[in-house]
């Protein structure tokens, strides 16, 4: 049970040729007995509601940002331990 990725990427394609393959057969034998090929609409386009938009404040409601708690650097970090 042990097989290449070679193997399985060959066996896949051919999977998909083969079901390729069979989808358009099936279009052409759907065409050739005189019906159209089947198209896909719902009749009309559907909108969706407006959103209605805001302008952002120009000024920054915090100027600078600042931690509350500073951690101290471990000993290797700095020079001088």
């Amino acid at each position: 049970m042990h097989q290449s990725t070679k193997m399985r990427a060959i066996l896949v394609a051919g999977a998909a040729l083969v079901a390729a393959g069979a989808f358009a057969t099936a279009l052409g034998e759907e065409t050739a007995n005189g019906g159209t090929a089947p198209i896909v609409s719902s009749g009309q386009m559907t909108l969706g509601s407006t959103a209605t938009t805001t302008t952002p404040p120009t000024a920054v409601p915090i100027a600078i940002a600042s931690p509350a708690q500073k951690a101290t650097v471990p000993c290797g970090f700095t020079k001088g331990c």
